[in-house]
């Protein structure tokens, strides 16, 4: 009997803890969306658009180098048509995107952050400025 109940307890004990929900993380939602080149998205009224690379040295496919290189890219942040902001942000191999705020954009609402820019070069073949896009992450 004694080992019945003290079976019975261990169980109960067990069903309780389990149902405990103050230790599980809710992951902030986040959206991955592809800039092309010359395209604009909206995000809650403000117009993100990529209006080009200021240059690119990273390393192509096919080549050794010494340096890893960087793509400098340019993101204009416009409000009904009027550029409120123009973002020069960098990525390097080593880090996400770089600008002075460590952001593209961000608001008690949302956050946008570069990800990466593409395609990545390749040797002998010259990337076409329309080809170009960024990776955008977009946080609730």
């Amino acid at each position: 009997m004694k080992h019945t109940l003290f079976l019975l307890s261990f169980c109960y004990i067990s069903f309780i803890s389990a149902q405990d929900s103050t230790k599980t993380k809710v992951e902030t939602p986040k959206i991955i969306t592809k800039l092309m080149y010359g395209n604009t998205i909206n995000i809650e009224g403000l117009d993100f658009k990529f209006v080009g690379t200021q240059s690119d040295s990273r390393c192509p496919k096919g080549v050794q180098c010494v340096w890893a290189g960087e793509v400098i890219a340019t993101v204009n942040i416009l409000k009904e048509g009027t550029v409120l902001e123009r973002k020069r942000i960098v990525f390097s191999a080593t880090s996400k995107a770089q600008s002075l705020t460590g952001n593209i954009f961000s608001s008690e609402a949302f956050n946008v952050s570069g990800l990466g820019v593409g395609p990545y070069p390749e040797y002998r073949n010259k990337i076409k400025k329309e080809d170009y896009y960024i990776n955008l992450e977009i946080r609730n």
